[in-house]
């Protein structure tokens, strides 16, 4: 009985460590508090929105609103000029997809105003924004109304926060993703794209275990031999 119980720990063990220890996967919300630039409470009736530090889901997803101000106001990183880049380090590992809260101040439909582009250790994957596509005005009103690409909604009288979910190419699965850059493209009244929420579905495991662990992978099939013999 004890030698049955010490195989079946060895096996765990030498498989989980083969591939990559510790199960990894659990979803990460960003905080973009550090990072951001515009209050959203001052938007056209930004009172709607829930308050800088709130935690919010949307399709399932959660996420963390940002605070900025005294007054834990509801923090957005707001493009405005040309080019206009943010820069959000990320420094994590095997991220497959990425989830954003975004809208836009004012917006003409049809006109690409940013892009997200996601720098990994070993290339960058860039995210187009088109207004009247996957993003468009935050408030309900005369400018962009329409975003049929956006995977979901939430809405707050008539402000809303679109969620967009960006599936990464696989090659992401095996390397780090170093930082998200949120890029607008200063296109003034046609469009502004701002960012509201962020959060990152890392892979629970790498694609394919790395070469120093394959010594334990040999390791974890060597128990399960020597199980069977045992029986």
């Amino acid at each position: 009985m004890l030698r049955e119980t010490v195989l079946r720990l060895v096996t765990a063990v030498a498989i989980a460590t083969a591939f990559g220890g510790a199960v990894r996967g659990d979803i990460v919300t960003v905080d973009l508090s550090p990072y951001v630039n515009s209050d959203l409470s001052t938007y056209t009736d930004g009172w709607n929105y829930p308050q800088g530090g709130s935690s919010i889901t949307v399709d399932g997803i959660p996420f963390v609103l940002a605070s900025i101000g005294s007054n834990n106001d509801t923090g957005i990183i707001q493009t405005s000029g040309s080019y206009d880049t943010n820069v959000i380090p990320i420094d994590l590992f095997g991220v497959t997809s990425a989830d954003v809260l975004t809208n836009s101040a004012y917006g003409v439909c049809g006109i690409g105003v940013g892009e997200i582009d996601f720098v990994g250790s070993s290339g960058t994957y860039v995210y187009s924004l088109t207004e009247g596509d996957n993003i468009r005005d935050h408030f309900q009103g005369g400018f962009c109304d329409n975003a049929p690409g956006v995977t979901a909604t939430a809405n707050f009288g008539p402000d809303r926060l679109d969620l967009n979910e960006i599936t990464l190419p696989a090659a992401f699965a095996g390397e780090t993703l170093e930082s998200i850059d949120f890029i607008g493209y200063g296109q003034g009244e046609l469009g502004l794209p701002f960012l509201a929420g962020l959060t990152l579905d890392p892979d629970p495991m790498p694609a394919v275990p790395e070469p120093s662990s394959l010594m334990f992978l040999s390791c974890a099939i060597a128990a399960i031999v020597l199980k069977r013999r045992l029986q």
